[in-house]
């Protein structure tokens, strides 16, 4: 699905990355930052349920109805996925009996690989050259460490 609507893969991931970077781990355990994720996540994707939803209503002048608000429920469902990782790294962590601290730290690096494996998957699809794979991966990198760069200022 995510090749259908890729960005929303990668604002979930990158959603999911900034609330980890921003996360106080030392303040709040693993229950508190797991809720934020999911609130967060819940008011992204409706978020982006209404913006796809009202795109399409002013694209093609259709009133609301049942059919495209489900179209609409569909085409966001890419932004779970691109939590789903981060997340499910960070439920791994806690269940492993690992610090709050060293969980969001892993699931930030998470984000990290998560951008970076949609890149190099967009460049063999692409059936691209080494060169231009590297340049494209780089670009995934570079914008995986934003995040982490993010968790290094604010704390």
């Amino acid at each position: 699905m995510a090749t259908e609507n890729a960005e929303g893969a990668v604002y979930g991931t990158v959603m999911i990355g900034v609330l980890l970077a921003a996360e106080d781990a030392r303040r709040v355990g693993y229950r508190d930052t797991i809720e934020a994720a999911t609130l967060i996540l819940v008011l992204y994707w409706l978020t982006g349920l209404y913006a796809h939803n009202l795109g399409r209503r002013l694209q093609t002048r259709e009133p609301v109805n049942l059919r495209l608000v489900w179209r609409s429920c569909i085409h966001e469902l890419t932004l779970v996925e691109g939590a789903f990782i981060p997340v499910i790294t960070l439920l791994a962590a806690w269940a492993a009996g690992a610090s709050v601290s060293s969980g969001v730290t892993v699931a930030a690096w998470t984000t990290v690989v998560t951008i970076v494996l949609l890149e190099v998957a967009a460049g063999w699809r692409a059936a691209l050259r080494p060169r231009g794979l590297w340049l494209q991966t780089g670009a995934g990198v570079l914008m995986g460490l934003t995040i982490i760069a993010l968790r290094l200022i604010l704390h």
